[in-house]
């Protein structure tokens, strides 16, 4: 297991981040257990690479280390602009996907729009 892998499974497993991560922030715990949901513990309609000829799957994202150590950091209290930026992008595109359906395409194109995701953190 690579470290992102670890760090999606230490994240999945804990049940303190939501909480101190609402209240750092100042969002109430259950818009934070969204996107805990939807980054880490959802199966997704995952489409984006169909125009290339890549069939969509139903799966999980994909570990990320840069977003495991935002939301540490967002746990933690030593978050920054990104890491806020990362929680509001990652709502729109849960909000997308449970009000206009599964295609993870179509809500992160939606998401980027109102809060674009920093080529830096993740993409």
């Amino acid at each position: 297991m690579d470290t992102s892998d670890a760090l999606y499974e230490a994240i999945r497993r804990d049940a303190e981040d939501v909480g101190a991560i609402a209240r750092r922030v100042g969002w109430k715990p259950r818009s934070i257990a969204k996107v805990k949901h939807h980054l880490f513990l959802r199966e997704h309609w995952l489409d984006q690479y169909e125009s290339l000829g890549v069939p969509a799957v139903r799966a999980r994202f994909d570990s990320d280390e840069a977003i495991a150590r935002a939301w540490l950091r967002l746990k933690d209290g030593g978050f920054t602009a990104t890491d806020l930026q990362l929680l509001r992008h990652e709502a729109a595109e849960a909000w997308y996907m449970r009000k206009h359906g599964p295609s993870y395409r179509r809500a992160h194109a939606a998401a980027q729009r109102r809060y674009p995701a920093p080529a830096s953190l993740w993409s």
